[in-house]
């Protein structure tokens, strides 16, 4: 009856301590909202057969014509929109919006029109920075991005 006993509380423990993955945190959801330039890209993608990896980094303050911001508003509930910006010609231009709500760290598009990723993942959200993970796959096979964003100023 012992045996039985130490195996029931070391199965309940061990299903305990797997259940709590760093994917389970919680982000802080409030610091979502506002202005984002991104600091860092990286990852890879695979063309013709070969995988490519790369890593970038930007400084949105004093941006380049490869600089990126977004725009991150909450409309509804647990529904935002994502405004994209690139800065092209000394100023800073909108390229596409789009919905998503959000399920967890999950970042989930309201419409998977022309939508090539997988899954989408906040990584972290703080009150000055914000990291969203994607995965997908194309005609070419599997990617990964991995984008940093610094808040800035509206």
């Amino acid at each position: 009856m012992k045996k039985i006993l130490f195996l029931a509380t070391l199965l309940i423990s061990v299903f305990c301590f797997s259940s709590c993955s760093k994917d389970d945190e919680a982000i802080e959801v409030n610091q979502l909202e506002g202005v984002w330039g991104m600091t860092a890209v990286n990852g890879y993608y695979y063309y013709e057969g070969e995988k490519i990896s790369y890593n970038e980094n930007f400084n949105p303050f004093e941006p380049t014509d490869d600089c990126e911001k977004i725009t991150i508003e909450k409309t509804d509930g647990n529904k935002y929109t994502v405004t994209h910006y690139e800065y092209y010609s000394g100023t800073w231009r909108q390229y596409d919006s789009e919905n998503f709500y959000l399920e967890g760290n999950n970042m989930i598009p309201e419409s998977m029109e022309g939508v090539d990723v997988s899954s989408a993942k906040i990584l972290e959200a703080s009150s000055d920075k914000l990291v969203i993970e994607t995965t997908g796959a194309d005609e070419d096979g599997n990617f990964y991005d991995k984008y940093t964003y610094t808040r800035m100023a509206e």
